[in-house]
């Protein structure tokens, strides 16, 4: 595992790790990440995916984890931003390291929402949907949907001209965020399909997407309702999703829900199926 810097169009430093396999490695990885979930949380996956012979990145979105430069008050970022600039020079960072391997991308919730909408995915050859789904409130959990206009019309609006972003680490709500990130979330989260009304030209771009996609969405997902996930993945019109709802009780574990693929836990029971999926995606 090495750590590296991503240097954006802009000019800012995407904080990243490179894991690299024993051997000469058959194709490249980046993982991206949820919402405000810090890049160190993939490290046992990605570790994971280099034995298997892929060299793997990780990397922080503007703001977030050790890409966090100064104060979040002071950060003009929105989610456009991680996408159009962070994500995508790490993808293609990524391919241009290696150049004659395929690259795939490992999405986990907002990293696979927005991957069809990458300026670079026609490097992309293959995409696996973790956990992905839609945030609108009509695919919320009822648990979450109880909770989430308090976070969407009341603390968003009142806390983040306040704190100058939104904090949501001590609300114990999704984790400090840009107020940019926090409002255009906010838009996709309050119009009824999500990212595809929410965003100008998502639609589009699902359906013109022409790489693979694999989607394991997961019953006991304590955030999203399923009918949201198969809603994002129907968009896929180019080549059909392949789409599995996992029930933890039918593989032999106790809780999976929104998270529980990445841990370690996981690895005997959920991560050979990335595993046996990305093979079958490798030059023979």
């Amino acid at each position: 595992m090495n750590r590296i810097s991503v240097n954006t169009s802009d000019g800012y430093s995407v904080a990243a790790y490179r894991f690299d396999p024993a051997g000469p490695p058959q194709g490249c990885i980046v993982i991206a990440a949820a919402m405000a979930v810090p890049q160190s949380f993939y490290a046992p996956f990605a570790a994971y995916l280099a034995t298997q012979g892929y060299a793997v990145w990780t990397f922080d979105y503007r703001g977030m984890g050790e890409s966090l430069q100064g104060s979040l008050r002071h950060l003009k970022a929105d989610l456009s931003d991680w996408l159009t600039l962070d994500y995508d020079a790490v993808v293609n960072a990524a391919a241009d390291a290696l150049p004659h391997l395929p690259l795939f991308v490992v999405g986990h919730s907002f990293g696979g929402q927005t991957a069809p909408l990458l300026p670079s995915r026609e490097r992309v050859d293959g995409l696996v949907n973790i956990a992905v789904g839609s945030g609108s409130l009509r695919h919320n959990t009822p648990r979450i949907r109880r909770s989430a206009p308090f976070m969407w019309y009341l603390f968003a609006p009142l806390l983040c001209p306040l704190f100058g972003y939104f904090p949501g680490a001590r609300l114990g709500v999704v984790g400090d965020l840009p107020n940019g990130a926090m409002f255009q979330w906010r838009r996709w989260c309050l119009t009824p399909d999500y990212i595809l009304s929410g965003e100008p030209g998502a639609r589009a771009a699902y359906a013109s997407a022409e790489f693979p996609v694999l989607a394991l969405t997961f019953a006991d997902d304590e955030l999203l309702l399923e009918a949201g996930s198969r809603m994002l993945h129907e968009a896929y019109l180019m080549r059909p999703a392949d789409y599995r709802v996992i029930e933890p009780g039918q593989i032999g574990m106790q809780r999976i829900g929104h998270f529980g693929f990445f841990k370690r836990n996981s690895e005997a029971t959920l991560w050979p199926i990335v595993r046996d999926w990305l093979a079958h995606y490798l030059p023979k």
